[in-house]
């Protein structure tokens, strides 16, 4: 791929003119986060040290990154039918997904066009060989062998069903034709094809299976009760099955939580597990001296661990004296003679089970130690913002107003407005919502920014991750996807760079200002956020996927709001009417009613819809704030996002004299796309401007 280095003679500068980047990029010795919030294009991580930016459009590379030697085609072995071209970006969407890693990125890609298969620049360089006599009766296929693969792959072993490190073995030809993976641990594709074990007491080899034999449907062994997916070791005249994790478990564990030995039991029986309370009937331990019966897993629980649901260090305890309480976590009863995650300060009573605060959605795999000190870390992660300068403070009696400040996502000074009428127009750049005061503007520029939005922590930690969230604004040219709701956003979003997080996480503004608990007036009891949870939204009925983010009813209603529709403003504007529309959840209109007064269509009374009492007028949801009601009006988008139209789109706001979309034909009232250019002139629909267009 293209680079070229050159010297400006003028100013001694060093220069790099990248493939990724129209400008050339200046070399920058030194950049460093506290004096300008940046992210590498390339790999998404912070940009400190030695970089290459492009300052006028807050473009920047690690010099890592900028120097990797990349050709700009590649056949590989992952995606052998066809060529991989390196593209800066995806060519249909701002964020996509990586098809062997599974991490989301917006960053460089190995693209397939006619595929859509997606590689990291990692990946793609990862070494590899062909792995000779791999058993046929495990997997079909010839497996390639990777001695290191950098954690790159987010994915559990095929045979044991833990997360992969070191060594790996994979399969090439299972994801273009199956549309499934088959990758396994070094030592998971070296165990014995049979082995004798204790738990046969009639000495019977066990034969290892790609996966468990069939069971009948009303079966309530281990294997069926936790839908074991992996290898297994079976006798079938025994009836015996032992999963790769109880074949590799030792005969004795000791650890610094507990101060005595535990012994493998060699009988299989059903138990319930004093560190964790859920039942069991495979591969537990004993402490005869503390008389515990344990899961092999369960030994391992750190004694303190910090989550994203509570602002303290929380604690195991294997026994409480104490009633029984609710898990603050999924709000059922916690047992309180077994195991469980309580804390420990003074007057706190927050108390979850093992399995809802080890759970990977809201732990971060660390233990605590002792010598935590909870303020300090506190200080440093949500006290400081953006702000790297106070121009100018006024007071008034006994409180101090900053008045006029430099912020590090804009050039000029911002000062500070207390009150006046604004346009509806008027956007915020942090949150992208409709200016109200008090906020910040640029006198030279229209740069708006609430007062809360200025003062937001540069780092966060927040329910929806388990990683520390730092504040970053996005490029205009581009648009970013909210991993909480889904919407597209411009503006000010909290990102994860944390080097080890398997997933790609951004979170706009209005759900970062969401809790692990919600207070609706669509609902009489509390709401609480739950992750990994598909169900229809009793908002929109939508169904969400089973990766994504809901709130549900803390009694066991049958209640679930998505986080698009939780976080829906409680009132609207509409052009026709002078007073707010509310939000309003249950319909008891006539059936004659059942329109909306923008497009004129039909309204689904089980939807939620905005309404004015005063004026009867009803709008959809979504005619309300539009298409696109968080992206910055003005602003132009990348061409590369809209197929083969050749001149970039400009986002307007449109509320009369609406002209026709180009595609549809229908008028573009509200938010549209533009084509400004002088032989084209014509307005598109958002939802039409990746259709090809007709001239």
């Amino acid at each position: 791929m293209d680079l070229t280095l050159s010297e400006s003679k003028k100013r001694g500068e060093m220069e790099l003119q990248h493939f990724s980047h129209h400008h050339p990029l200046l070399f920058i010795q030194h950049q460093s986060v506290a004096d300008k919030a940046a992210l590498c294009f390339g790999c998404e991580e912070l940009v400190v040290g030695p970089s290459y930016g492009c300052n006028g459009c807050m473009y920047y590379l690690h010099k890592r990154c900028a120097e990797l030697e990349l050709t700009p085609h590649l056949n590989h072995p992952f995606h052998p039918h066809h060529l991989l071209t390196l593209l800066p970006k995806s060519a249909y969407h701002c964020t996509w997904k990586c098809d062997f890693c599974q991490r989301s990125s917006s960053g460089f890609v190995y693209h397939c066009g006619p595929c859509n298969f997606n590689l990291h620049i990692n990946c793609a360089l990862l070494q590899s060989s062909i792995a000779p006599n791999f058993p046929t009766s495990l997997h079909q296929h010839p497996l390639f062998f990777s001695q290191d693969h950098n954690d790159e792959v987010n994915r559990d072993c095929s045979g044991c069903m833990k997360p992969l490190f070191g060594p790996i073995y994979y399969c090439s030809d299972c994801y273009p034709s199956d549309k499934c993976f088959f990758i396994l641990h070094k030592q998971c594709a070296e165990v014995p094809l049979e082995i004798n074990h204790r738990y046969d007491r009639r000495k019977h080899p066990l034969t290892l299976l790609p996966k468990r034999p069939t069971h009948l449907h009303n079966c309530s062994c281990y294997l069926c009760k936790i839908k074991w997916e992996g290898f297994v070791y079976s006798c079938s005249f025994c009836k015996i099955e032992l999963p790769l994790d109880d074949f590799f478990s030792p005969q004795t564990i000791t650890t610094a939580n507990h101060e005595h030995s535990w012994t493998l039991l060699s009988r299989q029986r059903s138990f319930v597990c004093d560190f964790c309370g859920t039942t069991g009937d495979c591969s537990h331990y004993i402490c005869a001296i503390c008389d515990l019966l344990v899961h092999k897993n369960c030994i391992s629980l750190p004694r303190n661990i910090l989550i994203t649901r509570h602002h303290h260090v929380i604690s195991h305890s294997y026994s409480l004296q104490q009633q029984d309480e609710l898990c603050r976590i999924c709000y059922e009863e916690v047992d309180t003679r077994y195991g469980s995650y309580h804390c420990p300060a003074s007057g706190c009573n927050y108390i979850a089970h093992v399995h809802c605060a080890t759970n990977k959605a809201v732990w971060d795999g660390k233990s605590i130690p002792e010598d935590y000190d909870e303020r300090s870390m506190e200080a440093l992660d949500e006290s400081i913002n953006w702000i790297t300068d106070v121009v100018e403070e006024m007071s008034f009696g006994e409180i101090t107003v900053t008045v006029e400040i430099k912020h590090a996502y804009h050039d000029h000074n911002l000062r500070l407005t207390f009150s006046g009428e604004m346009n509806d127009d008027g956007q915020c750049d942090g949150c992208m919502r409709t200016v109200s005061t008090p906020f910040y503007s640029c006198e030279q520029c229209k740069f708006f920014l609430h007062k809360e939005c200025a003062e937001l922590p540069r780092n966060k930690r927040h329910p929806f991750h388990k990683h520390l969230l730092t504040l970053t604004k996005s490029n205009t040219n581009f648009y970013a996807s909210c991993s909480a709701c889904g919407r597209l956003h411009h503006g000010f979003s909290y990102k994860c760079n944390d080097g080890d997080c398997r997933q790609f996480f951004e979170c706009d503004i209005r759900c970062i200002l969401l809790s692990d608990t919600l207070e609706h007036p669509s609902h009489e009891h509390s709401l609480f956020l739950v992750h990994n949870f598909s169900a229809n939204c009793n908002a929109c009925r939508r169904k969400s996927d089973p990766w994504n983010m809901a709130y549900r009813c803390t009694k066991r209603c049958d209640f679930t709001l998505d986080l698009e529709c939780a976080t829906l403003p409680l009132t609207a504007r509409y052009k026709h009417d002078r007073h707010p529309l509310t939000l309003t959840c249950f319909d008891d209109f006539d059936p004659s009613q059942h329109y909306c007064d923008l497009c004129e269509y039909e309204r689904d009374p089980n939807d939620w819809f905005y309404y004015c009492a005063e004026c009867d007028n009803t709008l959809h949801s979504g005619c309300a704030f539009g298409d696109l009601p968080f992206l910055k009006i003005g602003s132009n988008l990348d061409k590369s996002f809209f197929g083969k139209h050749p001149h970039p789109f400009t986002i307007v706001k449109t509320i009369w004299d609406c002209p026709p979309c180009k595609i549809c034909g229908e008028v573009c009232n509200g938010q549209a796309l533009q084509c400004k250019e002088s032989e084209c002139n014509f307005s598109v629909h958002w939802k039409c401007s990746f259709k090809p267009l007709r001239f």
